[in-house]
Formats: C-alpha cells, structure tokens, sequence
C-alpha cells in the first residue's frame, strides 16, 4: 500500500509540451484517481490565463474523469492575484493582456505601488522594462523618504537606525514593507511548444534586481508558501504524506523538498536536461527518483 496519500503533479512538461501530450500521461492520472491519491495539478504557467488553460487542457484529451474543474488546478496565477488583492498592491505589469483581461480582473492598477513579471514575451522589450526599471527606482527612493523621516530625532526619543530596518529574502521588510518586485515565478526557462528550450521570466527578474537593488518576491513554485497552500487545498496535514511530480529540479524538486513534501520526482522530460538530478542547481538537494516520464513516476507512488 502507497504511503502517499496525495500527488502534485505539475502540467507543462510533465503532462504535455505545447499542445503534445507526454505518451501515457492522461492514463498514468486516470491511475492516481483510482488508487484513491488525490490529486492537484501544480503550474506556474503564467502566459495565458487559467480558462484557457483549462480549455487546452480539454482539447488534448485530458477530461473531467482526469481533470475535474479548474478548483483541480492551482496556479501561481490565482495565487498571486489573492497576493495583490490581500495586499492592497497596484501593479505595473508585465504579463500577457490575455491575463490582465481575465485572471487579474478587478485588481487596481492605476498609479502603480509595484511591478509584477510573469512569461510575458510580448512585455520583455526596452521601452517595458524601462518603464519597470524607473518606477521600481522611484518606489525605492520614496521608501527611503519615508523611512528617514520615521527615523528623525524628536526631542529625548531614541532615534531607530535606518540601517536596523532590513529587508527579507522576501521582498518585506522588517518594518512590514511590501514588496516592490513581485514575481509570478522565475523559472529561468521553459520547454516551448516547439519542443526548444525558450527563456523564462527568471531572467529578467534578476535584471530588475540587479539593476535597481529590489528584491523579487516569488509567488509561484518553489515558494513554501505556495506548496503548503496546495497542501492545505486537498485536506492533507501532513506534508510528508504528499509527493511531487515534475521537470523542474528547483521549482519541482527543491522548491517540494524544502516545503516538507515526502518526495519529489523529477521526469525526464520538459525542461529537464542531463545532470538536473546531480544537486548542482539545488544547493545539494537530489529528487527522490529520476524517470523516464510520468508514468513511471505514478507506477512508483502506486506501489
């Protein structure tokens, strides 16, 4: 009998490649549901917005009996949406219409308090990133106005070191800070529909990083907030009880390890390419198994 009682299974590269499904995928799911695993579909597909994934998904034969609903699949787009929301933030985006349109409906974004990336090839341009660059410099100059003049002397008070205030890996300060670079996800590249390695936001992210001193906070895998989230979705209290399947051996892998997940699968195919699975990209942390695909992967939660 399986010690897992739940699987994370992500979609691009994992299940299919553009529109190509990976050979035995919809079955190796059909399995899971019969073995009683319960199953969420974990994606940071961030280029078209979650109906139309959903819809794609259909047409390459992935049904209700594999994919109930969209509440099957969590993306870090819902996710990151309920960030903004939750935090009152106006974002300068860079992401696909398609999404601003539809997932990112009702989300304010006049005057804007930060940037957000997704996959955006149609944003990724001088005159785009340009626009981020300088509206990232100006929320950092008028975070540092505001902070001197919290930390101005005012009689016999103790004066606060402005140096004391710090900031998180996170993006948030110590002093509850938002973020002012906020990031979908930051795979640095991804599997196209053409079966060739095309860039990924992770990229660009590091260019505003770099050039302006922000620091992103990432919403989608492999955030530990973003996994345990998932977790909680499907009634597991337990991590070690819930296992990971992917291409990616840091969103996928180390992103589910760190987490506190069971095991983390790494398949060999998406964006996966020799040498992934040998901990150089991780810091040291090694997938559970390397397969071939993913039916191997269900064949072993199954066992």
């Amino acid at each position: 009998m399986t010690k897992f009682k739940a699987a994370l299974i992500d979609l691009s590269g994992t299940l299919h490649i553009g529109k190509t499904v990976i050979p035995g995928a919809i079955d190796a799911c059909r399995k899971l549901h019969k073995n009683n695993i319960r199953v969420v579909f974990l994606t940071n597909t961030s280029k078209i917005s979650s109906s139309t994934l959903l819809n794609q998904l259909r047409s390459m034969g992935f049904d209700s009996t594999v994919i109930s609903g969209q509440e099957c699949i969590m993306t870090s787009v819902s996710a990151t949406r309920q960030f903004l929301l939750n935090n009152k933030l106006r974002p300068l985006c860079l992401v696909e219409d398609e999404l601003v349109k539809e997932d990112f409906r009702g989300v304010e974004m006049h005057d804007p308090n930060c940037v957000l990336v997704g996959l955006a090839p149609n944003s990724f341009h001088y005159e785009k990133l340009n626009e981020a660059f300088r509206l990232l410099l100006r929320l950092k100059e008028n975070q540092k106005t505001s902070v001197q003049e919290k930390v101005e002397p005012r009689g016999n008070e103790t004066v606060e070191n402005e140096s004391d205030i710090s900031t998180t890996n996170s993006g948030k300060s110590s002093d509850n800070v938002q973020p002012h670079l906020i990031a979908i996800h930051r795979a640095t590249h991804y599997r196209d529909s053409d079966h060739q390695l095309s860039l990924g936001p992770g990229g660009f992210i590091s260019l505003l990083e770099q050039t302006t001193g922000a620091s992103a906070h990432v919403i989608g895998k492999p955030s530990y907030d973003f996994y345990r989230a998932a977790i909680s979705s499907i009634g597991i209290e337990d991590p070690s009880e819930v296992i990971m399947v992917g291409d990616d051996v840091v969103g996928d892998v180390q992103g589910a390890l760190d987490a506190g997940l069971g095991g983390a699968v790494l398949v060999k195919t998406g964006k996966y390419v020799e040498g992934d699975e040998l901990g150089e990209k991780t810091g040291g942390v090694f997938p559970t198994m390397l397969v071939d695909s993913v039916v191997e992967a269900v064949d072993y939660i199954c066992s």
